[in-house]
């Protein structure tokens, strides 16, 4: 399955579905997790008067926010896209100066300083591709690193998914059972829309 998804994701229709994912996601977290989770403990209503049972008992339901939790799952899972798209951005740099050098030759006393130099190396090697003949080209091949990219992107999509069962689990029950001090006996906790937020 990861072979498809490399597949699928180094063409341009891949590329729109891997950003359309991405956008959904972000959509998803701060459109529909945000106001279901805003008001969590408020809501987290205990049969209870003793003074910090209920936030110990919240502590224990929830340890972490699920809306922090999800945004920092979203922003992991962007880090491979950006290390990937930096590299090929080196390597694609790397590569015209190496290719305007072969045709051209490099001088010791000509730097790269300026914005202005790289962008008119950029311009004579296109206009120069004629120069060179089809032994002198290359294609660069970002292929094992794109697998690598989306090795690890995979790797973490599931380590997050094990972190939130265990954190959470998938489904969030009606009543939440807790004793723990300072509760003196077994406090029932209500948790507000659990079906919508188990969807």
């Amino acid at each position: 399955s990861v072979l498809i998804l490399c597949l699928t994701c180094s063409s341009p229709l891949g590329k729109i579905w891997l950003m359309l994912m991405l956008l959904l996601r972000m959509a998803v977290v701060v459109l529909a997790g945000y106001p279901l989770y805003q008001d969590e403990q408020e809501r987290f209503v205990c049969n209870t008067l003793q003074p910090g049972c209920s936030n110990v008992c919240y502590d224990l339901f929830s340890p972490v926010s699920h809306f922090r939790f999800w945004l920092i799952q979203t922003v992991s899972i962007l880090l491979p896209s950006a290390a990937f798209s930096v590299y090929v951005l080196h390597k694609a740099a790397m590569h015209i100066v190496r290719m305007h050098c072969l045709v051209h030759g490099c001088k010791e006393n000509k730097g790269l300083s300026r914005p202005e130099d790289l962008k008119e190396l950029c311009r004579s090697a296109v206009v120069n591709r004629s120069d060179c003949g089809a032994h002198n080209l290359s294609v660069l091949n970002f292929s094992g690193a794109y697998t690598l990219h989306v090795f690890f992107r995979t790797l973490l999509e599931a380590a997050f998914a094990a972190v939130q069962y265990f954190l959470f689990g998938f489904l969030v029950p009606e009543r939440f059972s807790c004793y723990h001090s300072p509760c003196t006996s077994t406090v029932d906790c209500y948790i507000s829309r659990p079906t919508e937020k188990s969807i």
